[in-house]
């Protein structure tokens, strides 16, 4: 069965016009017995308050909220403010900055928890992943970080979701078949995020490509508003929108849930406990291959080098916590190297609880990568006293994640044109060993 979640990207702060989509949409799924969640731009719910529109804020109150960033495509944006080298500057501008902007919608929609982050675009910016998570938000959508089959995957501490259907512009025409035939594709997802922007079925035009294509085009509150669409259109995306969510009503394949729910469900997964009798089905996968596990219990690359260390100075077992990648990419030997168990083990002081992993990590008077250790940690845990280094690569594949495995910000969407790029793309894919799938999903291959 796949779990359906409607996602409304609620962010145009420059017209109170456009916030009569809101109005339409949070009512009509309410009156079709729906929740969805309205990822609220901080700024916009400031601006609801001052433009007066309690009707739209009461139709918000029937449904679940998620943040969409403070100003979304306001300058500096995320990807813009976290491209930086020191991480824990980044993350505490960006926590400073996200805080403000889940205070206005908590002020002034007037709700108590936020279920999702959704930054704009492609702001995908493993400091907001990291950060988002140290907030207490669950659930981290319109992501890369999901497989082609819409698992999810946790990321950075965080379970992500893929946006897999827009909806507006398909609705102005679509017809019946193809709702239906669009309804097969999505079937062949585990979650299918199906999502909406409110302000385009009332304007033709985005607010943001007006106001803030790559700067600042205007004065904060001095804004340029986009032409209102026909009525018509309007009326028509409303229709085949109660289409939409009766067919899928109808529809035994499909079960509508909501970021809550999923994080209901993440958390009865409970503790995961690596003890040291575990270690032999451990390596025997991780021979195959360096990816993550998803079976008896779901792990990261980064959970099990933990695990091994705790193991290697005398614990029986290890339970897992937050973990991290890198922020450079991890050394590689050029040649093999024969290395003692005391070595490994001596080096167990260089991997630390709550940091990033370290990408190179010395051993008598060598240097080896993390997985190179990694593996002859296990070794070294199922009693060899010497072990064999050989030339290996030390990430996973991100084949499971296309867009994580080649993306690159620079010169895209509404970035400025002095943003560089400089660390997001490349530590976005160093991350990859905090990558982990549900036990219950289907088995991801590397």
């Amino acid at each position: 069965m796949t779990d359906i979640i409607f996602s409304f990207d609620t962010e145009d702060f420059t017209s109170s016009r456009s916030a009569d989509g809101i109005l339409y949409e949070a009512n009509l799924f309410k009156e079709e017995g729906v929740v969805g969640c309205f990822q609220v731009v901080g700024l916009l719910a400031k601006q609801l308050k001052e433009w007066g529109r309690t009707d739209v804020i009461e139709a918000l109150s029937h449904h679940e909220i998620g943040t969409h960033t403070y100003g979304h495509t306001l300058h500096p944006m995320i990807n813009e403010y976290t491209d930086i080298e020191d991480f824990y500057k980044a993350q505490d501008e960006l926590i400073r900055q996200e805080s403000l902007g889940i205070d206005y919608i908590k002020e002034n929609i007037g709700v108590k928890d936020i279920w999702s982050a959704c930054p704009p675009g492609n702001q995908k910016s493993y400091v907001a992943m990291y950060g988002y998570h140290k907030m207490g938000i669950p659930i981290y959508a319109d992501t890369f970080c999901d497989t082609a089959e819409g698992t999810g995957a946790f990321y950075c501490n965080i379970f992500h979701v893929y946006y897999a259907f827009g909806i507006e512009w398909f609705l102005r025409n679509a017809t019946d078949e193809q709702i239906k035939e669009k309804l097969d594709e999505l079937a062949k997802r585990e979650i299918a995020v199906i999502y909406t922007h409110p302000n385009m079925i009332i304007k033709n035009n985005f607010w943001d490509a007006i106001n803030y294509h790559k700067e600042n085009l205007v004065p904060f509150g001095q804004w340029i508003e986009a032409e209102d669409l026909p009525k018509e259109i309007t009326e028509t995306v409303l229709a085949n929108m109660r289409k939409l969510i009766r067919f899928i009503k109808a529809d035994p394949r499909f079960r509508i849930t909501t970021y809550s729910a999923l994080a209901a469900e993440l958390e009865k997964e409970g503790a995961r406990i690596i003890k040291r009798a575990d270690i032999p089905n451990i390596y025997k996968s991780l021979k195959n291959a360096l990816f993550p596990i998803q079976e008896p219990i779901s792990l990261s690359l980064s959970d099990i080098m933990l695990a091994c260390r705790d193991i290697l100075l005398g614990n029986d077992e290890h339970i897992c916590g937050d973990v991290f990648g890198f922020l450079s990419k991890p050394y590689e030997i050029t040649k093999a190297l024969l290395v003692s168990a005391q070595d490994i083990i001596s080096a167990c002081d260089q991997i630390k609880d709550e940091e990033f992993l370290p990408e190179k990590i010395k051993v008598g008077n060598e240097f080896i990568g993390p997985a190179d250790w990694l593996y002859a940690a296990m070794e070294v845990i199922l009693g060899a006293e010497r072990v064999n280094i050989l030339p290996k690569s030390q990430l996973p594949s991100l084949d499971c994640m296309p867009e994580v495995r080649d993306s690159a910000f620079k010169g895209t969407w509404q970035h400025s044109d002095s943003f560089e790029d400089k660390y997001l793309s490349d530590r976005l894919r160093y991350q990859s060993w905090t990558m982990r799938f549900r036990t219950s999903s289907q088995k991801i291959k590397p």
